[in-house]
């Protein structure tokens, strides 16, 4: 897309919204969208977002900050007298290059730290002694475990 005519005020107030629609013939419903500033990208090196990941919300869902998807995108934003660069297409077929994703601010992923203590246990007692004095299970076989 190549706008014509733009104001300085303007394309400084501009957002880039991407969205991934699913068009049926009737309707159309968004699957999931990412957005952000027209200056963000323009400051970037190269005036240029390249093979970048982005992980798609969507704020119409009640699940508002789950992540509805992904996808790859390549943006360059230049003015009169900036030097445009080619976009290639991403040699990288493994995916190793997608470990750094964008997230939107929206989505707000919650950490947790899980501490886990393992002992060892031996000479545990048979837990299914009564099962085969009812005559149910002749060769049922409870361990004993640990809850905590």
């Amino acid at each position: 897309m190549e706008p014509k005519n733009v104001e300085q005020q303007d394309a400084e107030q501009a957002t880039i919204v991407i969205k991934l629609m699913d068009k049926g013939l009737f309707s159309q419903t968004l699957i999931g969208m990412f957005d952000f500033d027209l200056s963000q990208i323009y400051f970037m090196k190269n005036h240029s977002l390249l093979h970048q990941m982005l992980a798609l919300y969507n704020p119409n869902s009640e699940e508002y900050a789950t992540i509805f998807g992904y996808l790859k995108v390549s943006i360059s934003v230049v003015c009169t007298g900036d030097e445009q660069i080619q976009i290639n297409e991403d040699d990288d077929t493994t995916g190793a290059g997608d470990s750094n994703i964008m997230m939107p601010p929206q989505l707000n992923p919650e950490f947790y730290q899980v501490r886990i203590k393992i002992f060892e246990c031996q000479d545990l007692p048979a837990m299914d002694g009564a099962i085969k004095v009812l005559g149910v299970g002749q060769n049922a076989k409870t361990d004993a475990y640990v809850v905590t």
